[in-house]
């Protein structure tokens, strides 16, 4: 099946708008930053900054608080942009998107990226942003008991392989994993999913991202590849949401039922008719507002 054809209509629009001349990271760190602001940004009730403290120096952080009676539910977010674009202020919309459909708290943490720091740079500082929102939960208004851990895309990959690396760190421990169309197998580029609306996407550049993160680290291990955990037994529950036409679905789906395999509970929330990057798109089209409606509301009930 194809697309719906509002959001069909959308995704040609933008697809036809002229992309940007720049050639350097920091030319695609802005453009990819001024893509985003074109999305509104919700209101939440309560909207912090803060700085973590990270293995290499202080991070930058954003606290969404929504109005809730005592200790609040939290995700620490990693925001997506191929682990090299990306930053707290750029996903502003995205996770205010995210904190209204859900009515839970979300930390959006900033992490190193490459080329400048290349793995395990990332990884080290979302570690640590977990253990630092846990350890300071409660002067910020959070439940310590239920800190989870999200991300999309290049984010997902780092929720996911922190999530694997604190399952056994006590009260750092995520109480939940929220996997939004993620990276976790990056042993080789998938090969882009057959299009239904016969649509031509520019080229998404992830072969030379990948390479920039890596930097010549193993892909096999499971803390760069989650979805080879040896041993997911023992992992946090999970919501992986997934994009139906993004050549990352197979390995989300693929990670869901190994978590079911081994007996974790998962929520999959199958992004119908969808692609990558639809989670900033919710105020353009009704079918991405549905999703983004639909990952709330699993999450809600999830740490609730």
């Amino acid at each position: 099946m194809g697309r719906d054809p509002e959001y069909l209509a959308f995704l040609r629009a933008r697809l036809a708008a002229p992309a940007g001349a720049g050639g350097t990271v920091g030319d695609a760190r802005r453009e990819h930053a001024a893509d985003l602001a074109r999305s509104p940004r919700p209101p939440v009730a309560a909207v912090r900054d803060l700085t973590v403290d990270g293995p290499a120096g202080p991070l930058p952080a954003r606290l969404y608080r929504p109005a809730w009676d005592g200790p609040a539910p939290a995700l620490v977010y990693f925001h997506g942009g191929g682990w090299v674009l990306g930053d707290v202020e750029s996903y502003d919309p995205v996770v205010r998107a995210l904190a209204a459909a859900s009515g839970v708290a979300w930390v959006s943490v900033g992490y190193r990226r490459p080329p400048e720091d290349p793995f395990p740079a990332a990884l080290d500082d979302a570690v640590a942003a977990v253990r630092w929102v846990a350890a300071n939960a409660s002067r910020l208004g959070l439940d310590p008991g239920r800190v989870g851990v999200a991300g999309d895309s290049a984010g997902g990959q780092l929720a996911a392989a922190a999530a694997g690396l604190l399952r056994d760190a006590g009260p750092a421990r995520p109480a939940l994993q929220v996997l939004l169309y993620p990276a976790l197998d990056l042993r080789e580029v998938p090969p882009p999913l057959p299009d239904p609306d016969g649509l031509e996407f520019p080229p998404s550049g992830i072969g030379r991202a990948l390479r920039a993160y890596l930097r010549g680290a193993d892909p096999a291990r499971p803390e760069v590849s989650p979805l080879l955990d040896p041993d997911p037994s023992g992992l946090p529950p999970a919501v992986v949401a997934t994009a139906e036409h993004d050549r990352l679905r197979p390995q989300a789906e693929a990670y869901a039922a190994r978590l079911r395999e081994a007996g974790v509970p998962v929520v999959l929330v199958p992004g119908t008719g969808l692609d990558h990057g639809f989670l900033g798109w919710g105020s353009f089209s009704r079918r991405p507002a549905e999703a983004v409606a639909r990952i709330g509301a699993a999450v809600h009930r999830a740490l609730t």
